[in-house]
Formats: structure tokens, C-alpha cells, sequence
């Protein structure tokens, strides 16, 4: 199950916000509610790895209480590790032995699967733990609340990531009662968010299902800044939609979560994209590492060469970025390669060369799609072949094939896509002001969310829960 299916959104939502409103008055039974709820939605999706999700809240909080924060930090970079870069390592070392000739050494690589949401709860788990060990918070007493926070079900498949203080502050004050800007507000942004996905995003990943499984997709310069293109929108779609969902969902139970976009492809420089783009995690790796790693780097080198340790805080971080997303090669490129256009970006900024908005706001824009283009490729051989042809190695494009695109269903979506971007309008927080009651945007956004329903698939999944 999924916030995107029907039995989620027809069954699941509706009976639990009933439940939530209808039986119970104290906050605190309320948050209990919440707990029980959430791990029945967990089970449902991914029932199998319940148990590694309790462990891990358990025994972080366990930690967190004595005191031995570096275990506990220890304890979920392991379980983050082992699921999900353990095959990773084995498939490197076994490319080691194989070009050393020592075939007989491979080792087998192992079938555990990847626990949903594991990236999420693991990172709240550890900035929960680094916030204690800095005195940022004290460590809770309360494991309820704790558990709750780990496991909260809108959140818990991809995000966005919160910090357990703001979050516990509202368990202690959940509403007794529904509050009609925030169910309209939810359902408003929980029907933008289902929009979004259904009607944009996978319409145009039926398109690209077919031209990111092969190098023999496309061909041509054409072609391929096509799919580059409709990949990126697809993508912001994909997990802004999700995002509106979530927002939307947490809002109909009076919990307020922190936004993860505020339209990335309006900003005019790398630095300001990461601002905007995925804020959540953007913030948690700017706390937790690359100011801290920023401050380090100062003390040890001194002011004199406070250039360089922003350079090589950029590059550290923006590589465990990339890794964060996956366990592949590209997901470092595109990792480093962001790091490289930050660097750019502050060597650029410290010599106060000024370019025209007209001139540096389209080669920004290029340097962002090159960048998906790392992230798109399932391996080496596909990013070769698609660069090849972005830079006309392949000529500008068979006509027949860029006919073929030019009529498919997917363009107008994402033509859509295009217009709804270059507007600010792709982002709930932009379209709906909270509290404003608008009988046509109730009526607007109700029929596309009962289109999107009616055209929802079977089990469908958003991209970012695979990382």
C-alpha cells in the first residue's frame, strides 16, 4: 500500500481520520492513535522489515537516553549499510577480483531487499542524536512520542525529513476536534499532490519507461534533450506531488511537517536550487555535515584558506548526497558534479563577476538537466551513449522518432509540466493560501483529484522511495 492507491485513499485515510477525530478527545490518546496507525500502514506496505523499524527506535532511544550517541549513530549507519550499500561493496570488490583474475573469489551477493523508508527514518534517527549529544534538545523520556515520530505514517515512505523536537511540541497539542482550514487545506493539497502525480508525472513515465531501459531508446541530439527534459519534470512532479500529498495527509491530523520544495527551477544559481529543491534533506546535510565539516576544516587550516574548505566541504557533502540516493556510480557523479557546480558557483560569487539574468538563467538550467542526465543513467553505458548524443555525436534526431514524440500523449503533459514551472504554479504552497475558503479551487481541484482516482492504477509507487 501506498499514500497514492485506492485502498489508502478510499479505505485507509478515511477510516483512520474518522477514528482519529471520532473516538478519541486527549492529545495523548490521539498520538497513540497515531503510533497504532502508523505501524498499520507499515505492515501493509512492507510488513517484513516492521521489526527492523521497531528495533531501530527502540534502541536509538535507548541510546540516546544513556548517553552513548556515537553507538547509536553507529547502530543506524549499519542497518542503512547493510540493506543498502552491502551489494554495492560486493559488486565492487567481485569487478576487483574478476580484473585481477581471481574469478574463484567472488563473493554472492545477497537478496535482503530495502526496507521502505529506511533512508528517511534513519536520518531523523540520527539528527534526533547528534541534536542530544550538541545540547540541542535533551533526550526524551518519552518513548511513545519517540516511536511515533519515527515510524508517523504520511512521512514515513520518502520523507520529508523532520527534526523530533518540532514534531513531539505538536503531539503534545494535537487538535480535540477537526479544524476546518486544515482539512480544507489538507484535502486541497492532497488532491494537487495525487494531481500531480497521476495526470503529469506518470504519464510521462510511460513514455520514458521504454527510453531509460536501453541505449537503444534514442538517438539524437533532439530526442535526447527530450527525454533529459521530460525525465526532470517527471521527477519534480513525481516527488513534489508525493510531498503535496504528504503535507496534505498530516494536515488533516493537525500535524504541521517542513515543505521539501519552493519551485527549484526558479532559482537562479546551484547554491539557491538547493535551497528550493528537496529542503528537508538539503537542510539535514547542511546542519549535521557541511558546517560542521566547514568549521572543522577553518580551525585546522585557518581564515586564510576559507575558500578552499567551503570547496572541499562542497565535494564531501554533495558525494554523500549522491550516495545517499543510491548505491550506483551515477549517483556519485552526479553527487560530485554538484559539488563542482557549487564551487563554481562561490568562486564565481567572490569575484562579483556579474552576467545578465538573460544570459546566466539558461546556462544555470543547462547545468541542472546535464545533471540529471547522471542521475537517470542505470549504468555507464547508457551515460555514455546519452551524452553522446545531447552533444550531437548521434546528429539532431531521426525525423520520424521526433514526430513519433512530438504526437505522443506525454507531451502535452509535459508542456503542462513546463508552463506550471515556469509560473511558480507547481507547487501547492503557491496556488492554495491557507484559511482562504474559494468554493471554484474546492471544485477544481475535487474533479481532477476524481479523474486522478479514476485513473490510478493498481500499485504504484513515487520515484524517491526507492532511494
Amino acid at each position: 500500500m501506498t499514500i497514492a492507491s485506492h485502498v489508502f485513499l478510499l479505505i485507509f485515510l478515511p477510516l483512520a481520520a474518522f477514528a482519529y477525530y471520532g473516538l478519541f478527545r486527549r492529545p495523548r490518546l490521539k498520538m497513540f492513535f497515531l503510533l497504532f496507525a502508523s505501524y498499520a500502514f507499515y505492515a501493509l506496505a512492507d510488513w517484513k522489515f516492521l521489526p527492523l523499524l521497531l528495533a531501530l527506535s527502540f534502541f536509538t532511544f535507548l541510546l540516546a537516553r544513556r548517553g552513548w550517541i556515537g553507538a547509536g549513530v553507529a547502530l543506524n549507519l549499519g542497518a542503512l549499510a547493510l540493506f543498502k550499500y552491502l551489494n554495492f561493496g560486493i559488486e565492487g570488490y567481485n569487478a576487483a577480483m574478476t580484473a585481477l583474475g581471481l574469478s574463484a573469489a567472488v563473493a554472492k551477493a545477497l537478496e535482503l531487499g530495502l526496507p521502505l523508508g529506511i533512508s528517511f527514518y534513519v536520518f531523523k534517527h540520527i539528527g534526533y542524536l547528534l541534536d542530544v549529544q550538541r545540547g540541542r534538545i535533551p533526550a526524551t523520556s518519552d518513548f511513545w512520542a519517540f516511536a511515533t515520530f519515527s515510524a508517523y505514517f504520511p512521512q514515513i515512505s520518502a520523507g520529508p525529513i523532520s527534526g523530533f523536537q518540532e514534531t513531539a511540541e505538536q503531539y503534545a497539542s494535537l487538535p480535540d476536534r477537526p479544524r476546518h482550514d486544515q482539512i480544507y487545506s489538507g484535502l486541497l493539497y492532497l488532491s494537487m499532490g495525487l494531481t500531480k502525480k497521476v495526470l503529469i508525472a506518470d504519464s510521462l513515465g510511460t513514455l520514458l519507461a521504454s527510453s531509460t531501459n536501453s541505449v537503444d531508446g534514442f538517438a539524437g541530439a533532439i530526442p535526447a534533450w527530450y527525454i533529459v527534459l521530460a525525465y526532470t519534470m517527471q521527477l519534480y512532479f513525481d516527488f513534489s506531488g508525493y510531498t503535496d500529498m504528504v503535507l496534505g495527509v498530516s494536515m488533516i491530523f493537525g500535524v504541521t511537517l517542513p515543505p521539501n520544495f519552493n519551485s527549484p527551477y526558479l532559482a537562479t544559481n546551484p547554491a539557491e536550487f538547493w535551497e528550493r529543491w528537496h529542503m528537508s534533506l538539503s537542510n539535514w546535510f547542511n546542519y549535521y555535515l557541511f558546517s560542521p565539516m566547514s568549521r572543522s576544516l577553518l580551525r585546522k587550516w585557518g581564515a586564510q584558506k576559507r575558500d578552499q574548505a567551503q570547496y572541499v566541504a562542497n565535494l564531501a557533502t554533495m558525494s554523500l548526497v549522491g550516495l545517499w540516493h543510491g548505491a550506483g556510480l551515477s549517483y556519485i557523479f552526479w553527487g560530485l558534479y554538484h559539488g563542482l557546480l557549487l564551487n563554481f558557483n562561490a568562486w564565481w560569487k567572490r569575484r562579483n563577476i556579474n552576467i545578465p539574468t538573460w544570459i546566466g538563467r539558461p546556462i544555470f538550467l543547462f547545468s541542472i538537466l546535464l545533471g540529471w542526465a547522471f542521475f537517470m543513467s542505470p549504468d555507464s553505458e547508457y551515460l555514455i551513449h546519452l551524452f553522446k548524443q545531447l552533444f550531437g555525436l548521434g546528429g539532431l534526431g531521426d525525423t520520424a522518432l521526433m514526430l513519433e514524440l512530438a504526437q505522443n500523449f506525454a507531451t502535452p503533459a509535459l508542456v503542462v509540466a513546463l508552463l506550471l514551472t515556469a509560473t511558480g504554479l507547481s507547487e501547492a504552497s503557491s496556488v492554495f493560501n491557507a484559511g482562504q475558503y474559494r468554493v471554484w479551487y474546492a471544485v477544481l481541484w475535487g474533479v481532477l483529484a476524481a479523474l486522478s482516482l479514476f485513473l490510478l492504477g493498481g500499485q504504484i509507487q513515487f520515484l524517491y522511495v526507492q532511494f
